[in-house]
């Protein structure tokens, strides 16, 4: 975690010295009037360099879910990822996904892969398999205590980066 909180230092001030207002500042210095990319001048350099520090900020992201899942390194992939991040939207949002719901959101594989995902994560605790309220004939996904835990504490770390990253005008505007 120290990594990636010396990276977060880095992009916090970086952000401060090139947000000139924030994201709208950031969208301004990627176009020019027509809309179109902005190139050979001052401002492409900026657009350069605040495209440096977003991958930057996906670095960080990217090396934060590794921590997350540290001494499990396969699933620092992009299909547990899908799968896990839309089973526990689901669950938050009171609409637990079903097994062929899951299998709909990881993007490669076939069948039978996906559904072994599902069960390699099920095995390691990650997923529960429980039968829905609604239909007791169908089968649901929700994520594990543990997994909740580990995932909250990603979203969090890296939520509190990003707004940082691009500043106080990226608040929620609620």
């Amino acid at each position: 975690m120290a990594m990636v909180h010396r990276a977060c230092i880095r992009l916090c001030v970086s952000a401060e010295r090139l947000s000139g207002g924030g994201t709208a500042g950031y969208l301004g210095r990627m176009t020019d009037e027509s809309g179109s990319h902005a190139s050979a001048s001052p401002e492409a350099h900026t657009h350069d360099t605040v495209l440096a520090d977003w991958t930057e900020f996906l670095e960080v992201y990217a090396r934060d879910w590794d921590e997350t899942f540290a001494g499990q390194p396969h699933y620092f992939t992009q299909e547990f990822w899908y799968l896990f991040v839309a089973c526990l939207r689901a669950h938050w949002r009171g609409s637990p996904m079903t097994i062929s719901s899951a299998c709909q959101v990881m993007k490669t594989g076939s069948n039978r892969t996906r559904e072994e995902r599902i069960n390699r994560a099920v095995g390691d605790g990650f997923l529960v398999k429980s039968k829905s309220e609604d239909d007791k004939r169908s089968t649901v996904l929700v994520p594990s205590n543990k997994l909740e835990t580990l995932l909250r504490g990603h979203f969090e770390r890296t939520l509190v980066i990003a707004r940082a990253h691009f500043g106080p005008n990226s608040q929620d505007p609620s």
